[in-house]
């Protein structure tokens, strides 16, 4: 077991994302829910508030990965999309020691 050198964020939508995706789809199947949660690795921190700062440089593409996954029709989103706006419409948790059980096979960067 490897400890790599990056922390995560799990994200996970708060009743405001969950209400706007309900405005905004004509699909009753697709539904948020407050369990559906999203992780992003993020360079290592020391402390909660470098947590927070480390977050807040990298919020708006986390933001916009969220809202492309519901609505590629960005005139829809909401605006402007502040850091304060990301943590009213997502729950925040931070990790900030990750572990690879699979060394053997190289973390690589794949097209999504």
């Amino acid at each position: 077991m490897a400890v790599i050198n990056r922390s995560a964020v799990a994200i996970a939508p708060r009743p405001p994302l969950i209400e706007w995706s309900r405005r905004i789809s004509s699909d009753p199947d697709l539904a948020w829910g407050e369990e559906d949660h999203s992780l992003y690795l993020l360079p290592p921190y020391e402390d909660d508030q470098q947590a927070m700062r480390v977050l807040e440089t990298a919020y708006a593409e986390i933001f916009e990965a969220e809202l492309r996954s519901w609505c590629t029709d960005e005139s829809l989103w909401p605006g402007p999309r502040s850091f304060t706006l990301f943590q009213e419409w997502f729950s925040i948790r931070f990790y900030d020691l990750i572990e690879d059980l699979s060394p053997e096979a190289p973390l690589r960067e794949e097209e999504p």
